[in-house]
């Protein structure tokens, strides 16, 4: 008989709490394994500085997802089982500038030296400018392009 084993550990011998749920847990203290009495169950997998980069759902469907990270601990890559992904990138002040996904939509912002975004940009067509005063509080937004108007 093949064991189920999860980082290691045989999942098969993990003793019951009160509720009757079976937890394991890695090294650092996260929770890798938690099993349900209904049968359903998730798993987690962390990288080494602990950013969750797997994670298994199971009831009566089988869900997934898988992360990548910068060297800062930002997402830049999400993707799951219903084949959806995301892609994220940052400049060197961890401010978000790109977001996209499988769905088309984008996001693009441009941020000066004190982190407020001076302009907007997406997917739908929207573009946008903003001007702050000197203490960074916005004082004007500027419509440069408005959302493309979808049928009704």
């Amino acid at each position: 008989m093949k064991k189920d084993r999860w980082h290691g550990i045989d999942i098969d011998q993990l003793q019951s709490n009160e509720e009757g749920e079976r937890i394991a847990f890695d090294e650092k203290g996260k929770e890798i394994y938690h099993a349900y009495p209904d049968g359903s169950y998730k798993k987690w997998s962390y990288d080494d500085v602990g950013n969750e980069i797997y994670f298994e759902y199971s009831n009566k469907e089988h869900y997934w997802s898988k992360k990548r990270y910068d060297e800062k601990g930002n997402i830049i890559y999400h993707e799951d089982s219903h084949e959806y992904w995301e892609e994220h990138t940052y400049d060197d002040s961890n401010n978000l500038i790109f977001y996209k996904d499988s769905l088309g939509h984008w996001e693009r912002c441009v941020f000066d030296q004190h982190g407020n975004v001076i302009s907007f940009e997406d997917a739908e067509g929207v573009y946008e400018e903003y001007s702050y005063n000197d203490r960074n509080e916005r004082t004007e937004t500027i419509v440069l392009k408005k959302a493309r108007k979808t049928s009704d």
